[in-house]
């Protein structure tokens, strides 16, 4: 029996405005995203490449949501990541003169310098500041899959009553997706993995062909799958579905799980917080609140009565051995399922990873997923994705899952909680007033056209959870909050200029540069379905 071992990155990215007078207000959150180029797709391509050459049969789930895509193929957003390199190299050369009596610290400090000169040659000589298109190439050879989503980071569960809405983000994925990489996905991504009764119908008339649930979808069910987590399933709604495996997180983010093991990097110890503002320029300035500088020197054993400074080799050392002990796992566990379930042709263990949650607390996964996958068919483990699983769904088990989640508890408590909860009754009226514009303004053109479009950009912006997220623990609330209002004061005022028949084409100019994501939107895609 083949044992297949998939796994799904997911990356996160909330829509930041980079116009040029809100660059400054922005600066933090633009970081962050830089620090995911860095820590995460950069490398990631980087991975893929190596595996490439070494001539290693793999295939991995990606899903590359539109507001990051957006964001990647912006030629301001471009240029503000290379400047931001180079204002980290400059920093690093700073350091390495600092620190010239401290040897193992500078080691670090040399280290990560040359990474960073690697980082702008990466991204400016060899994928062209275009990454977004060797991603799509990849997806081609069939290194990686990509996973469709929706527009923005929509919680499906909120809308289970309004399908309309629901259709409205998955055809924005869609069209993104095919903007993108120029084909149809065959896997959808659902926020949180938030599943709701009826909504595999709704991407199976998109054309999808599975989707991937929480593993409470599958063992909370009223009819547990006889194949457990371990067998993919067929919805009501014809659509394949496969489960998250039950302890990835654990393994990897639990107390005694392998990105807190003491060797590797103390990503919490930063020379952005740590040092004096003075040595820190130009990458922290006055005035400015401090950020990230990629600058870490300890290791996770950091103590302030005792000083241990980070040695890549022994990271690399225990990298080799978190992958073989994981490998070690998924091969026993997938063997003992294979007995119980034989009457299967394979059985799979599905890992889904959060790129943000991952790149914030351990530097060295890529090194231990490549580690993974070079070394998986050792295990007799086959590293492959969901959609070459599904040719024969008609003979997947039929079942109803259980409306389940991976947020919060598994419920999605954290996304309506009594912080955030005020959110929802302006998001719900702001869904009822743009189903009922898209269809009583069918036939419009010219100026009512631009803002029933710029209404319907506003609201999806308004539905990301990546907001409600923010508010719910803290970080980074004052700006979601001010984000969320801006978006529906705006929708507000294109409902009352639709209903006045006055509407100032200056102020709707301006939004549609600020705010100028899905440039395909058609408004229209709010209309009642037939």
């Amino acid at each position: 029996m083949k044992k297949n071992l998939v796994f799904v990155i997911k990356a996160t990215q909330d829509f930041v405005r980079y116009v040029p007078e809100e660059i400054e207000k922005n600066y933090v959150l633009l970081n962050k995203l830089c620090d995911s180029i860095s820590t995460i797709y950069i490398p990631l391509l980087n991975m893929l490449e190596e595996l490439e050459n070494k001539n290693v049969s793999f295939r991995i789930g990606l899903v590359l949501p539109p507001v990051l895509c957006a964001l990647l193929d912006n030629d301001i957003i471009k240029e503000y990541y290379v400047n931001s390199l180079n204002d980290r190299i400059a920093l690093g050369e700073k350091e390495v003169e600092r620190l010239a009596s401290e040897p193992d610290v500078l080691e670090n400090a040399k280290s990560i310098l040359i990474n960073y000169k690697k980082l702008l040659f990466d991204y400016t000589e060899k994928y062209n500041r275009n990454l977004i298109k060797k991603f799509a190439a990849y997806n081609k050879k069939g290194s990686i899959e990509l996973l469709a989503c929706a527009g923005t980071d929509f919680y499906v569960p909120h809308y289970a009553d309004m399908p309309e809405i629901i259709s409205a983000q998955v055809e924005t994925g869609l069209l993104s997706y095919r903007r993108y990489f120029g084909e149809n996905p065959e896997g959808f991504w659902l926020t949180d993995c938030g599943y709701a009764k009826g909504v595999d119908r709704i991407l199976k008339s998109y054309g999808f062909s599975y989707t991937i649930l929480n593993y409470r979808s599958f063992l909370l069910a009223d009819n547990i799958p006889s194949g457990g987590i371990f067998a993919p399933v067929r919805t009501p709604g014809i659509l394949a579905a496969f489960s998250s495996y039950t302890y990835f997180d654990e393994m990897l983010y639990g107390e005694n799980g392998y990105s807190a093991n003491p060797v590797y990097k103390n990503l919490n110890r930063d020379i952005g917080f740590d040092s004096e503002l003075e040595n820190l320029e130009p990458v922290c300035k006055e005035g400015y609140s401090r950020i990230n500088t990629g600058y870490h020197y300890n290791n996770k054993n950091f103590r302030d009565d005792k000083h241990d400074i980070y040695n890549f080799d022994c990271a690399c050392e225990q990298v080799k051995a978190d992958a073989e002990s994981f490998l070690k796992v998924q091969s026993e566990t997938l063997s003992k399922a294979g007995e119980l379930l034989a009457d299967k042709d394979f059985v799979y263990s599905l890992c889904t990873i959060d790129a943000e949650k991952i790149s914030q607390e351990w530097a060295e996964f890529i090194d231990w997923l490549k580690t993974v996958i070079e070394n998986a068919s050792s295990y007799d483990l086959n590293v492959t994705s969901c959609n070459t699983m599904t040719d024969a769904v008609f003979k997947f088990e039929k079942f109803e899952p259980f409306c389940a989640s991976a947020a919060g508890d598994g419920y999605g408590e954290n996304l309506l909680s009594s912080k955030n909860s005020w959110m929802m009754r302006y998001i719900r009226k702001a869904c009822e007033r743009i189903v009922d514009l898209s269809n009583r303004f069918l036939t419009d053109t010219g100026l009512k056209t631009r803002l029933l479009n710029m209404g319907a950009k506003e609201l999806m912006l308004a539905q990301s959870t990546g907001l409600a997220k923010m508010i719910d623990n803290g970080e980074f609330e004052e700006y979601a909050e001010k984000r969320f209002k801006d978006s529906i004061i705006n929708f507000t005022t294109v409902f009352d200029s639709l209903g006045s028949n006055v509407v100032s084409t200056e102020w709707l100019t301006t939004l549609e540069v600020k705010d100028n994501l899905f440039p395909w939107m058609n408004y229209k895609i709010f209309s009642k379905k037939v």
